[in-house]
């Protein structure tokens, strides 16, 4: 009996773990520092037309924060073409040349000026959602980890293929303590 539970145990070690899914943050910016080559920290950065540049120290911070727009062609010097068919906002088929709109290294084409805007409101989820068509958006107004906040614009994380808002940065740090706790709750809502 004692040589069977022995066994069993060893077995039991041997599986694989499977490792929990952490709710995660999408990054559209740029990977390396425009003035140096080195990589970003995220905690360091300037916008310039909309767009947000990543650099890689508070030296270059200060640089860069005094022109902006002439580092954005080097932190993206190739925007990625994402032309659909139809328009990614409202799903209707896009008519001659459409709305071109250019974010963090993508351009994207909507069917009108109005779309443009209500992708500029909240790009990092709108680009999320178009560049992933699996993830659906749960459209909670809520923020589930701190329940007496309200959701900020372009504030989300990913969790079990759904993008869910929140209201600060520390919550995506608490979600990923326990994230089903927080679906749960955002569920009962």
């Amino acid at each position: 009996m004692k040589a069977v539970l022995t066994s069993l145990t060893l077995v039991l070690l041997a599986l694989p773990t499977v490792a929990q899914e952490k709710p995660s943050v999408p990054f559209y910016g740029n990977a390396k520092c425009p003035l140096t080559g080195k990589a970003v920290n995220k905690r360091w950065s300037v916008q310039a037309d909309g767009q947000r540049i990543y650099l890689c120290c508070r030296n270059c911070w200060k640089s860069a924060k005094a022109a902006p727009a002439k580092h954005l062609a080097k932190a993206y010097p190739k925007a990625k073409k994402i032309s659909p068919d139809v328009c990614p906002i409202m799903g209707k088929p896009i008519k001659g040349k459409g709305q071109k709109v250019t974010w963090q290294g993508h351009q994207l084409t909507m069917c009108c000026k109005r779309c443009v805007g209500t992708f500029t409101k909240e790009p990092n989820k709108r680009l999320t959602l178009i560049l992933n068509k699996d993830i659906k958006d749960v459209k909670n107004k809520i923020c589930p980890v701190m329940p007496e906040e309200k959701i900020e614009p372009d504030l989300f994380f990913i969790y079990k293929k759904k993008l869910i808002n929140i209201c600060c940065d520390s919550c995506v740090t608490d979600a990923q303590d326990d994230p089903e706790k927080y679906l749960k709750k955002y569920s009962k809502k």
